[in-house]
């Protein structure tokens, strides 16, 4: 999916996403005085992280709108924390120059994966880390959102699907670009709205993901699209007076 993850307000989601950020640097045992990578940064939460753990952050993304919101989000909290802007599989770093290379909901997304993990493990020093996090495939917002990627053909030639879901193919992938001592563990996020329709709603509305759905689709095909993800939120909807889910994901940390 060509997506534009500038568009919309992806602002919202990384709020959403924040937590993971600490499980993320856990993982990889960063501390002060680190260099840190964030691939795939969006507004910056990893790497703001990092900063703020007294390392110094460096954050790539392909939009140059969230890269500007990221450095904005800096600049506030005075954090030492650079930005630029790039694509993970040609990151714009020399060789061996990060302590733990990081990515969180990010590479996944990368077009070639790996491409992407190739260049995680390249700017990373020898003995460094190199960890992403992943979802899991299971919950209702993962359901929701593989309707909305099984409402597009995979394309001809383009080969297997990535299973960043699967802790054994994750572990693999990072294992042929270079990375040893494979760990994987699972943690979760919580989400909540009045209801799964209001979940729907901001979603549609400001989630470059699913504005990007709505918009290619047409609004034909896109109420059947929506109305298929309503009853998958709601199927696994655990409060009936309102909606509320834990996503899990993967968290994968290797040594380069």
């Amino acid at each position: 999916m060509e997506i534009d993850w500038g568009d919309g307000d992806y602002a919202r989601t990384a709020r959403a996403l924040a937590p993971a950020a600490e499980v993320l640097l856990d993982s990889a045992s960063v501390t002060a005085g680190h260099s840190v990578l964030d691939v795939g940064c969006g507004t910056g939460n990893v790497a703001l992280a990092a900063a703020a753990r007294g390392a110094a952050a460096t954050g790539v993304d392909p939009s140059a709108r969230l890269v500007a919101l990221a450095r904005e989000r800096a600049a506030r909290a005075g954090a030492d924390a650079r930005f630029l802007t790039g694509e993970a599989g040609r990151l714009p770093l020399p060789d061996g120059d990060f302590d733990a290379t990081l990515s969180a909901f990010a590479v996944i997304f990368a077009p070639d994966p790996a491409q992407a993990l190739a260049e995680m493990v390249r700017v990373t020093r020898p003995g460094g880390a190199v960890a992403l996090t992943s979802w899991r495939s299971e919950g209702p917002i993962f359901a929701a959102g593989r309707i909305l990627r099984e409402a597009f053909p995979s394309g001809d030639g383009a080969g297997p699907e990535p299973r960043w879901h699967d802790a054994a193919w994750v572990a693999e992938a990072l294992g042929a670009a270079g990375a040893r001592d494979v760990r994987t563990t699972t943690a979760g996020l919580g989400y909540s709205a009045e209801s799964p329709e209001a979940w729907l709603d901001e979603h549609e509305e400001h989630h470059p993901a699913w504005r990007w759905g709505r918009r290619t689709l047409g609004p034909g095909t896109w109420r059947g699209v929506r109305a298929q993800m309503l009853a998958a939120l709601h199927a696994g909807n655990e409060d009936r007076s309102a909606f509320r889910t834990r996503s899990h994901y993967l968290v994968a940390v290797a040594a380069r």
